[in-house]
């Protein structure tokens, strides 16, 4: 029952879930602005790996956090001169809407910073009392690096090489690289009274508390991008090893590659983001979802359009199958056979550190395989009875949605269709629909007939144009 997982902290494969029992924990958003595709790696991958466990019969516990007070939500909230709940809810909601745009299903817990304070003070005050922590006198409480002899070795760091990661007023540290574990609250800012006055959380110490709360035997898995071994995981690890060094914090962590543009790094503070509401709109929730898990989620990932479309047109393909063999109703030993095959390496992939872009690759060569066979002999079609219902399962497990209506960007023209039609049809509907909005109809007249003697037709709607088979 059990599968390997590559843990970033021993760099080696770790048993888990022996018991039939998994404990994900994986760190969500700072809600001060809508996710871009870069943000949706983390949600998108692992809502995979829960379905495919569930799938197996595991008994999993997602838990996945909001981290709803931070000084980007204080600064957003500063300057649009609302108040920072505002913040929270507007962005809270559209996180959520676009994991559903992402037909990613929320997490079983997802627990707020801000209904967490009595657990991080409680984790604070241990802290303080085992040596780990300290109070100047000014409402801050801060980590002491120095007194965790284990400090850098998730981020594979000596301290002596690490930059200080929190700046500010650092006469009462006693090291820049002690970090924040209680902020002192600043005037306009939301506060907690705590034993050191009134202030709020550091960022790091939510997580810490979270995880005990509702994992209370360690997570099996703590899910993260790689951007956030260090600080924040590095010191998650810190505060929950000094806290109760007798109790396992986290079996496997697991952290995933960053998205990449061809300028770098996709990040909002560079401008240079893509928000997944436009990214459905432009290739559709399968395609980021193939383009997603197509690489291995410790490795990075490149964005571009010209990849997406790829995506998509490699996700149509496997769709067109499986549409072809809906009437199929027996099974041929090449059928059975390449059932077999795809629900094994499916198995075999997974359970060897979650690795989707096997189980993708399983998928195309069966599908060839079938398709090849039915090219040969048509009437192999009614004689994939076993294989279809496989891919069917599999692919639904991957979460993709069988439902969804294919479309293309032509010239600015997102264009839906359900039978992909050659270019030259896409374009002409594309052009006509540019017409209408130009108010052209003379052209719009002149490229619907045309559609229609080629065996295609139009239908307008607000969301764009639906061409399909007369």
């Amino acid at each position: 029952m059990s599968l390997l997982v590559r843990d970033s902290l021993s760099g080696r494969e770790v048993e888990v879930g022996e018991t039939g029992r998994v404990g994900l924990y994986v760190c969500g958003p700072t809600v001060y602005n809508h996710i871009h595709i870069g943000n949706a790696r983390a949600p998108l991958f692992w809502d995979v790996v829960v379905r495919y466990l569930r799938s197996r019969g595991y008994d999993v516990t997602f838990v996945q956090n909001i981290t709803d007070i931070e000084d980007k939500i204080i600064n957003k909230a500063n300057e649009e001169g609302i108040p920072w709940e505002e913040i929270v809810r507007r962005y809270t909601d559209s996180f959520h809407e676009r994991l559903e745009m992402l037909g990613v299903n929320l997490p079983d817990v997802e627990p707020y910073a801000t209904e967490h304070i009595p657990e991080m003070i409680s984790l604070i005050r241990e802290l303080i009392e085992k040596g780990h922590a300290y109070a100047p006198g000014n409402g801050d409480v801060y980590y002491d690096v120095a007194s965790y002899p284990s400090y850098g070795a998730l981020s594979k760091q000596r301290p002596e090489e690490m930059r200080e990661t929190e700046k500010g007023v650092t006469g009462h540290k006693k090291s820049p690289l002690d970090f924040a574990l209680w902020k002192a609250s600043k005037p306009g800012e939301p506060s907690w009274e705590s034993p050191w006055g009134a202030g709020r959380p550091g960022w790091h110490i939510e997580c810490s508390a979270m995880v005990e709360k509702h994992l209370p035997e360690g997570a099996d898995i703590h899910g993260g991008g790689d951007d956030l071994r260090f600080p924040h995981h590095e010191n998650e690890l810190a505060q929950s090893a000094g806290a109760h060094p007798e109790h396992t914090f986290v079996r496997a962590w697991a952290h995933h590659g960053m998205v990449t543009l061809a300028s770098g790094k996709m990040a909002k503070s560079l401008g240079n983001i893509l928000d997944v509401e436009r990214a459905v709109k432009l290739h559709g929730r399968n395609a980021l979802r193939m383009w997603i898990l197509q690489s291995h989620y410790s490795q990075p990932i490149d964005y571009s359009e010209e990849i997406l479309e790829e995506k998509k047109r490699a996700f149509e393909k496997l769709l067109r199958l499986y549409r072809r063999l809906s009437d199929s109703d027996r099974s041929s030993e090449l059928s059975e056979n390449l059932a077999a095959d795809l629900r094994e390496r499916f198995d075999k992939a997974m359970r060897d550190d979650l690795n989707t872009p096997e189980v993708i690759a399983a998928l195309f060569e069966a599908a060839s395989r079938a398709g090849q066979e039915i090219s040969a002999r048509p009437e192999a079609v009614h004689e994939f009875a076993a294989f279809r219902d496989v891919l069917e399962k599999t692919l639904i497990t991957l979460g993709f949605d069988l439902a969804e209506e294919s479309a293309s960007v032509i010239d600015g023209v997102r264009v839906r269709y359900e039978e992909e039609p050659e270019e030259e049809v896409l374009r002409r509907v594309a052009g006509r629909e540019q017409a209408r909005r130009e108010k052209d109809w003379a052209i719009a007249d002149r490229l619907r007939d045309e559609l229609k003697a080629g065996g295609w037709i139009v239908e307008d709607t607000p969301e764009g144009p639906i061409v399909s088979r007369r």
